[in-house]
């Protein structure tokens, strides 16, 4: 089940967060980098806290047997050359346990439809380069690759490459 994230939510998904970064990153960051995430849970809770309270962002989660295993975050884009017409899908993450069981699907298309309601007719979003299931499924939903939209950031000491992907949204 998809619903709209509240409050009461914030640590789950902050664990979501950890989980998926600690399965999804495996071989892309350093192990003592992604274990250390653990200690992040208070952090991060808070920070989902103050964003779910702001309505800053929209975010769902996707909840199973009463469990939280995945959640979305949409909103205006962030990227200094995005027009004013698009979206970003800030970030989306379903624990491994739950790939491939349309449980990303489905958080993808409530997150898009939120911003094709609010007006956006282009969505994008970062994803690591070397993330090839993240780039299959984003390309199985339609979005292309943005050719130049590369930059680099700093996790655990390593540089990641991370390109822009985006969508036209029907009107």
């Amino acid at each position: 089940m998809i619903r709209k994230a509240l409050v009461s939510d914030a640590n789950a998904i902050a664990q979501v967060h950890i989980r998926s970064w600690q399965e999804a990153y495996r071989d892309l960051m350093p192990a003592d980098y992604l274990s250390a995430l653990d200690t992040t849970l208070a952090r991060r809770e808070s920070l989902w806290v103050r964003s779910i309270e702001s309505g800053e962002s929209g975010v769902w989660v996707a909840e199973q047997d009463q469990q939280v295993v995945g959640w979305v975050s949409v909103g205006d884009s962030r990227d200094d050359d995005a027009e004013v017409n698009t979206g970003e899908v800030m970030a989306i993450y379903v624990l491994a346990g739950y790939w491939q069981t349309g449980v990303g699907r489905a958080l993808w298309n409530v997150g898009v439809q939120h911003l094709r309601q609010q007006g956006f007719t282009r969505v994008t979003l970062w994803v690591l380069a070397l993330n090839e299931r993240a780039i299959q499924f984003y390309r199985n939903v339609g979005c292309v690759e943005e050719p130049g939209s590369e930059r680099n950031l700093i996790r655990g000491g390593v540089s990641l490459a991370e390109v822009r992907y985006g969508l036209l949204l029907p009107t």
